[in-house]
């Protein structure tokens, strides 16, 4: 029996080639600015949108991933990275069949903010996920610096929420702290805590345990690694964790019931070992990032972006609507 690695993508070039349907906050004072202002303008936040995708259709055309590297950090910096590395290394003359990316019907959660860094929500029509939309959360760490996208979540219409407003107009958002201790204690009145959402999700995958409603990104993905063990050509062993480099804490945005959206990141060690007799078989676009040969095993490094709804205390469960992954590097032994 051949078992087959999944394949590396960029989460952009993902998206771009099949609908996927149910595929730092501002809390800290880094600069010393403490002027409570709006993160953006509509008009620069325009601008950063348009920005993004011109400079994004050309490097998926080009897989070329230290261009794409000045319009994307974070988790979807992260992935995008990997995957243009491994298809430009498995196609070096690029994607001949590259169709551009469009993006319309553009609405903007800008939030109030003090210090760096800031970000708003831009949530959008494709012309790559039918009737989805896309929610691109862009982030800036100083006046000097450009916005770049960090998280991109695929949602159907009615899995967006009612944003809620302060007096001003503006978004509101949820500052993280980010220390461990005040985030456990600081709940914003949500079942969940969102700087806390992270842990709690990697916990439910390894026991099922959890404020997480039923759904593709909570109990059927438990199921799915039950599932895996369940195969005698291979052994499964999985390692979660929450990705603390800069870039890639939780973004959180109230809504109009009293919960939030939360987008947010894990990382993923994914060991597969083959039974006596049997060999692993590597797609090429995991092969062009792994580090290793793999003769009897492999193992993949693989980054999540999630965007879940988050109830008020007491008014339900986690929802986990889009979860979008890709392999950033691989070992084989």
């Amino acid at each position: 029996m051949r078992v087959r690695a999944r394949v590396a993508r960029t989460a952009v070039g993902v998206v771009m080639a099949v609908a996927t349907a149910a595929s730092v906050s501002g809390c800290v004072t880094v600069h010393g600015e403490t002027a409570i202002v709006p993160a953006a303008s509509e008009e620069e936040a325009e601008a950063a949108l348009d920005r993004f995708v011109e400079v994004s259709n050309e490097s998926n055309a080009a897989y070329d991933a230290e261009l794409n590297e000045t319009i994307e950090n974070g988790p979807l910096g992260e992935i995008d990275h990997a995957g243009l590395v491994a298809r430009g290394e498995v196609t070096p003359g690029g994607n001949a069949d590259f169709e551009p990316l469009e993006l319309t019907d553009a609405t903007f959660h800008i939030p109030q903010q003090a210090g760096w860094p800031k970000f708003f929500v831009a949530d959008t029509a494709t012309n790559r996920s039918g009737d989805n939309r896309w929610l691109l959360v862009f982030t800036r760490d100083g006046m000097d610096k450009e916005w770049l996208a960090s998280y991109l979540s695929v949602l159907e219409p009615s899995a967006v929420p009612e944003f809620a407003v302060d007096d001003d107009g503006y978004a509101e958002d949820i500052p993280i702290p980010a220390d461990a201790q005040e985030a456990a204690g600081d709940d914003a009145g949500l079942v969940l805590p969102p700087a806390l959402l992270g842990s709690a999700y990697n916990d439910f995958l390894g026991s099922k345990a959890g404020p997480f409603a039923d759904g593709p990104y909570t109990t059927e993905a438990v199921e799915r690694r039950e599932e895996s063990n369940s195969n005698p050509a291979f052994a499964m062993q999985y390692q979660d964790s929450v990705p603390t480099e800069p870039g890639f804490a939780p973004v959180a945005l109230r809504d109009t019931d009293g919960g939030a959206l939360v987008f947010f990141a894990t990382r993923h060690h994914e060991k597969q070992t083959m039974a006596e007799g049997e060999t692993p078989v590597v797609d090429p676009l995991v092969e062009a990032l792994m580090e290793g040969s793999a003769e009897t095993s492999v193992t993949l490094v693989r980054m999540a972006m999630h965007a879940a709804l988050v109830p008020a205390s007491g008014a339900g469960d986690v929802a986990v609507p889009s979860r979008i992954t890709g392999v950033t590097s691989a070992i084989g032994e």
